[in-house]
């Protein structure tokens, strides 16, 4: 490959949504923002629902929207393959990004992305916040209590996904 390009897939359960040759890939882990280029140091990272861009070698960039998943850089050189020593300047990187949902940007279905928003802020506007609750306390509360929590953070998660499609599909969010 050419100085600077890479080998990048991006894979779900579904299928190879993206299997080309590209000059940088940028995304979110847990950990903050990362941009990957050729040469990048092994990697092995989780993906936290972000937009992922990818600047292919040739053509335009590519933009997915990605909820979640795993990211490995791996670095080496053409020769590791067969065993032969090689110059350090022929190295070679190959990203995978492993996702158990993602959506190419021109197939986000905006309004469905729209509906989900919206459901989702809802479901946060009825939720009980955790300072609005009183009473007795007990066990039964504290199901409750958990319960509660369990539902606002799928409702925050629900809602972040959907903010994520509408940013890829440009939609106004």
């Amino acid at each position: 490959m050419a100085d600077g390009v890479f080998q990048i897939e991006v894979v779900t359960p579904e299928a190879s949504l993206l299997d080309a040759a590209a000059r940088s890939v940028v995304l979110r882990s847990s950990d903050g923002d990362l941009t990957v280029l050729d040469g990048h140091t092994p990697l092995i990272t989780d993906v936290v629902p972000c937009e992922v861009r990818v600047e292919p070698d040739e053509g335009e960039r590519v933009r997915l929207a990605v909820h979640g998943g795993y990211l490995q850089v791996e670095t080496g050189t053409p020769a590791d393959a067969e065993g032969d020593a090689a110059a350090s300047s022929d190295r070679s990187t190959r990203v995978t990004l492993l996702a158990g949902v993602a959506e190419l940007a021109d197939e986000i279905d905006v309004a469905r992305a729209e509906q989900a928003k919206a459901a989702a802020e809802a479901r946060l506007a009825e939720s009980p916040s955790a300072g609005a609750r009183s009473g007795s306390g007990g066990e039964g509360a504290e199901h409750t209590e958990r319960s509660d929590e369990l539902e606002r953070a799928a409702a925050h998660a629900a809602l972040r996904r959907a903010e994520v499609r509408l940013q890829v599909a440009g939609a106004p969010s």
